[in-house]
């Protein structure tokens, strides 16, 4: 399996304190039957973000202390870049990276809103030849109060990538509901560990992966867990299947709440 969002490189974000817990992050990656990594640092504009060049340094050096461990992960460079009218030029001048040197690009959005510039935002990546890819859309307030905000991105030409804690209820229920309506609307692309650490935050995903396996068909799951991640990282076009627009349930009253009112009523 392909996991393309991770902060597994050491003392660069909020991830991994250092090459210790990062090792041992990665030694609970292959157990968990992972492959390959895409390590993506976060990058935000005007915060302390280690900028590509470093990470790469880094890179090159955990790459040789999981050799020297004798871990068999393979690790790949990418960023989880918060959005920012400012980010294509970050990228097309080298400050943060596209996933393993793509045309994908990971975007992060704030948690509890929706900028404006968006739309505009994931229209000018793709003149620019970049595919953005949505990190953990379930997590983001807007899209759990209606999940077609995430339908009208994708039909603009975004992707999207969950998180499979999220199916673990690890963010709260309500997460939970809304990465199961995303997964039945064809709104995900890519699967993703998010992991930050080799405690809570881990890439222990045994659990999500079987919850991911009783939700969709055996061929979605070879997709979201292996040749969707594959073609990204060998730079290669991805068929989606149409995004379904979500339609909410009709709210329907408790019978007890019903014959409360009925009494008052007659």
């Amino acid at each position: 399996m392909i996991d393309i969002h991770s902060h597994i490189l050491p003392a660069v974000d909020d991830g991994s304190k250092d090459l210790a817990m990062s090792l041992d992050m990665a030694r609970m990656y292959v157990e968990n039957g992972f492959t390959t990594v895409i390590a993506t640092p976060h990058y935000i504009e005007g915060s302390i973000s280690t900028k590509k060049d470093k990470n790469k340094k880094v890179l090159d050096m955990f790459k040789e202390e999981l050799k020297r461990e004798n871990i068999e992960l393979e690790i790949l460079l990418g960023n989880e870049a918060y959005v920012s009218m400012d980010l294509i030029g970050d990228l097309e001048e080298g400050r943060v990276a596209s996933l393993y040197d793509s045309r994908y690009v990971l975007l992060e959005l704030p948690m509890q809103d929706m900028p404006l510039y968006v739309e505009s935002l994931i229209y000018e990546l793709q003149l620019k030849g970049y595919t953005p890819i949505i990190a953990h859309p379930e997590r983001n307030s807007t899209i759990v109060e209606d999940p077609n905000i995430l339908y009208n991105l994708i039909e603009k030409g975004a992707l999207a990538q969950l998180n499979l804690p999220s199916l673990e209820g690890r963010y709260g229920e309500k997460i939970k509901e809304t990465a199961e309506i995303l997964l039945s609307h064809n709104m995900i692309h890519f699967l993703g560990t998010d992991a930050h650490t080799n405690r809570g935050r881990s890439p222990k995903v045994s659990e999500g992966l079987n919850i991911l396996k009783s939700l969709i068909s055996e061929e979605k799951y070879e997709d979201l867990t292996i040749n969707n991640p594959t073609k990204l990282i060998n730079n290669q076009s991805i068929n989606i299947e149409e995004p379904i627009e979500y339609k909410k349930r009709k709210t329907k009253w408790p019978v007890r709440a019903w014959n409360k009112i009925s009494s008052l009523l007659y």
